[in-house]
């Protein structure tokens, strides 16, 4: 009788866990083929011309912090199209802080005659927790990588603690673009993004009155548009989080031709050269 019983309860867990293969299996690859429609889908033009957008700026510490803000001016970022900025900064890194109000009072407010009053209405600057410290155990970084995806996901939804209320003409919590140019937080920000899109998309389909569009996507989901920025010192290979990200990302652009045309695997969207963008 315990042999039977025995065999039966092997043979169940046999059967459990090839089921379960077979659908992780399965899982994995709609989900991969859901991520390639994605890259190929066009974005419906919705917007209307000059109308106000939120940009998210993702800044790292140092280099990445410089690279950015001379991205931001060599682009001539205009705060009445731009009209309101979310700066996402690491714990401890009040060298990016700084420089992100810096940028906002010297060079915006100098540039385009914004007053004191109207430049801090128009941005925000929240601060998240370190997906990984330097010399920090890699058995303890999963664990704060976690805290910073979970960080990552309240400020995309707009409930993150230092995130001030929206200007009324904002509708919706989720930042339209996301621009950031290689720190370890772009990982978590970038696909909590990913994931936001993909649960409005599933949640979409089971409500009508959020049905996906045409190209299949729904409103919400030509929100959180991503941008990745490889750094202008990545010269013919790309950076670690450049590598993890180039599937995730709606855009990858690179500052040199080695970097060019690069893709994960066939059939998603290649890097783009798009020449220096840096000062």
């Amino acid at each position: 009788m315990m042999a039977e019983w025995l065999s039966f309860s092997f043979s169940f867990l046999c059967w459990g866990l090839v089921l379960g293969g077979v659908a992780a299996i399965v899982i994995v690859l709609l989900l991969f083929r859901a991520l390639t429609i994605s890259h190929h889908a066009a974005v419906p033009k919705w917007r209307l011309k000059n109308s106000p957008a939120h940009l998210l700026v993702v800044l790292g510490s140092g280099g990445h912090t410089a690279e950015m803000f001379s991205m931001l001016r060599r682009m001539e970022l205009d705060p009445s199209r731009y009209t309101y900025r979310t700066y996402l900064v690491s714990s401890g890194d009040n060298f990016s802080a700084a420089k992100a109000v810096e940028f906002e009072t010297d060079y915006l407010g100098q540039r385009y005659q914004t007053t004191t009053k109207d430049a801090r209405g128009s941005y925000t600057i929240v601060t998240v927790p370190r997906a990984r410290r330097v010399h920090q155990s890699y058995l303890t970084a999963p664990f704060s990588t976690l805290q910073s995806f979970w960080a990552c996901l309240l400020v995309l939804r707009g409930l993150h603690p230092d995130q001030k209320l929206r200007p009324p003409y904002f509708t919706s919590p989720y930042p339209d673009i996301v621009l950031t140019n290689g720190p370890a937080t772009a990982v978590c920000v970038i696909l909590a993004a990913r994931l936001l899109r993909l649960y409005n998309y599933l949640v979409a389909i089971f409500e009508p009155r959020r049905k996906p569009t045409s190209s299949g996507s729904t409103r919400s989901d030509l929100q959180l548009r991503t941008i990745f920025v490889e750094s202008w010192a990545r010269v013919t290979t790309l950076s670690l989080s450049g590598k993890i990200l180039l599937p995730f990302a709606d855009r990858f652009l690179v500052q040199w031709p080695a970097l060019g045309g690069k893709q994960m695997w066939k059939g998603m969207r290649k890097t783009e050269y798009v020449g220096t963008l840096v000062d």
